[in-house]
């Protein structure tokens, strides 16, 4: 039976907090086995954080050999009977890394798992070329088990291959979610974003829809939290954006922050903001996190967001802001905002818990 888990994954350094939604995933996931009796070994793969395209591929070809490196001496001498490895990975032009790393665990005797994240899987699968999508399904068909964290993915994935397949979530533990939503109605309405400030992630397209609905009412605020991603320019575009902003009085902005203080902001927040476009957007955390605590999301019709939300009315096809705009607008008006926020914590309760999610991957894991 296994009872250790090689991980390999962008988790970051364990000392400092995560720099994205995909480090905190790979901390939880961590952390879940682990409370489950797991003895966890994890392997930290880098993260690149160069702008330039030359340096961003130097960085991304260096670390992937040195990784490799790494991974060899962490499982070397290691029981195989008792262990496997496991890659959280993204799918998409990780692919050819993922089939290497594949082939490299099995050379040493080692049951190989692959958790596919983010919705990489779908944009490369459906609209890659032909080479793409044999490596992908030869490295799938490798696995002693596949993991997926979207249904979308896990749809895919069922049609292309016999392997076991897992829906694996992100995932809240119970303490992260809201004990009560009663106290939410009062005062000023709040919307809020939380995440890395990053073109794909449409931090200009939030501002817009803020300031547009801020022309017709006078009772919203908009919270902005989180660190820059990989594009310094763009986090300076959107500071310089709020400091000359008419309606800069009703704009909280906040760098990166830690964990629990972002918890009780949500605690007097109404609406998570989500217009994301990020090409490895997955099962987003931070959605997890604003719905476990009864922030209503408005997302975009974006890989996973529909089936994470589970309802219509809170997604918006495509990126206008005046879209987004009427949609908060539209439920402000003529909708049970204290029902949508507990349908939304209760969706979570059901399908995204720790309870839920983990007792299903264990036992995934415990039967290999």
């Amino acid at each position: 039976m296994i009872n250790k888990l090689y991980i390999f994954a962008n988790m970051g350094h364990l000392n400092e907090l995560p720099k994205s939604g995909g480090q905190s995933s790979a901390r939880r996931v961590m952390k879940g086995l682990q409370e489950s009796g797991f003895s966890i070994i994890p392997i930290r793969r880098h993260r690149a954080e160069l702008e330039g395209k030359l340096e961003h591929q130097l960085e991304i070809y260096t670390f992937a050999i040195l990784d490799l490196i790494k991974i060899i001496i962490k499982i070397i001498f290691g029981s195989r009977r008792s262990s496997a490895f496991l890659h959280l990975t993204y799918a998409g032009p990780l692919v050819p890394y993922e089939f290497v790393i594949t082939k490299v665990v099995k050379f040493f005797g080692y049951r190989s798992l692959i958790y596919h994240k983010g919705g990489q899987v779908l944009d490369y699968y459906n609209n890659g070329t032909e080479r793409h999508r044999k490596l992908f399904k030869k490295t799938i068909n490798l696995q002693e088990k596949v993991f997926l964290e979207g249904y979308e993915s896990l749809k895919l994935v069922e049609g292309i291959s016999d392997r076991p397949l897992v829906y694996f979530p992100n995932f809240l533990f119970s303490n992260q979610l809201a004990l009560s939503l009663s106290d939410k109605y009062t005062g000023d309405i709040g919307i809020v974003y939380f995440g890395r400030i990053a073109p794909d992630k449409n931090i200009d397209i939030i501002l817009d829809v803020f300031e547009l609905l801020c022309k017709k009412r006078d009772d919203l605020k908009l919270t902005l939290i989180g660190g820059g991603g990989q594009s310094k320019s763009y986090v300076d575009m959107i500071d310089s954006r709020i400091e000359n902003s008419f309606f800069k009085s009703r704009i909280c902005r906040m760098g990166r922050t830690q964990y629990d203080t972002i918890m009780n902001i949500l605690q007097s927040q109404h609406f998570y903001l989500f217009p994301s476009k990020e090409k490895a957007e997955g099962h987003s955390n931070s959605l997890n996190e604003a719905m476990g605590n009864g922030v209503i999301p408005i997302v975009s019709d974006y890989h996973f967001n529909r089936s994470v939300v589970g309802n219509d009315l809170l997604v918006v096809d495509g990126y206008d802001p005046k879209d987004y705009a009427e949609r908060i607008e539209y439920i402000i008006q003529n909708c049970d905002m204290q029902q949508l926020a507990e349908e939304m914590r209760q969706r979570v309760v059901d399908y995204f818990s720790y309870e839920v999610v983990n007792a299903r991957i264990c036992e995934a894991l415990r039967t290999l």
